[in-house]
């Protein structure tokens, strides 16, 4: 059932980018250097949750750490990536996300792991990056001039906020010491794995 109101929630955000798109050059202003930032940032962001996820799903060892890992690489690979490069294709900025060298590094240490200490330091690392990132989205969603990157930001803050709260959860689980809330939060209307 949570999987079935994942399916539906994320698909109707995507399903709604295109129509976002063929609006945006009648109604939107031109990017503003914060949108462009943000942009980057959230592709580059996708792009890694992708990758790791896939990575999480070959190395880790708890099925629900692999399930999790499955749901980043459909939520920030499949989703989130097509949902703002239909959102950009009228505003003609190609979104071309790239690792940064961080990322690239956390990767390469990950790709070196399995088991038991790959799940750990996998949750680890998406509990600490879903607390760097939703604030960043809602700066965007906030202070963003674009009206549609603003839009795609709020969206994507309760999807980040649950991704966080799963996340601390597993964390949990796997003998991370999450910090405080690591104790289940109400979930927003998607869903994540199920243990």
């Amino acid at each position: 059932m949570k999987g079935l109101l994942a399916a539906v929630s994320i698909s109707a955000l995507l399903a709604a980018a295109p129509a976002w798109a063929q609006n945006t050059a009648a109604d939107s202003r031109a990017l503003s250097q914060q949108d462009k930032t943000f942009i980057e940032e959230a592709g580059a962001g996708s792009l890694a949750e992708a990758e790791l996820g896939q990575l999480a799903e070959q190395r880790a060892e708890r099925p629900a750490i692999k399930e999790f890992g499955r749901w980043m690489y459909t939520d920030h690979g499949l989703t989130a990536t097509k949902w703002l490069q239909a959102i950009l294709r009228d505003e003609h900025e190609p979104l071309q996300p790239k690792l940064t060298s961080e990322q690239t590094q956390l990767k390469q240490r990950l790709e070196g792991l399995r088991g038991s200490e790959f799940d750990r330091q996998y949750i680890e690392h998406m509990v600490q990056d879903h607390e760097k990132t939703i604030p960043i989205f809602e700066k965007e969603a906030k202070d963003g001039h674009n009206p549609w990157v603003k839009a795609y930001a709020e969206d994507l803050i309760p999807v980040l906020q649950q991704h966080l709260a799963e996340a601390k959860e597993l964390a949990g689980t796997a003998g991370v010491a999450a910090r405080e809330g690591a104790t289940g939060a109400e979930r927003t209307g998607t869903s994540g794995p199920q243990r």
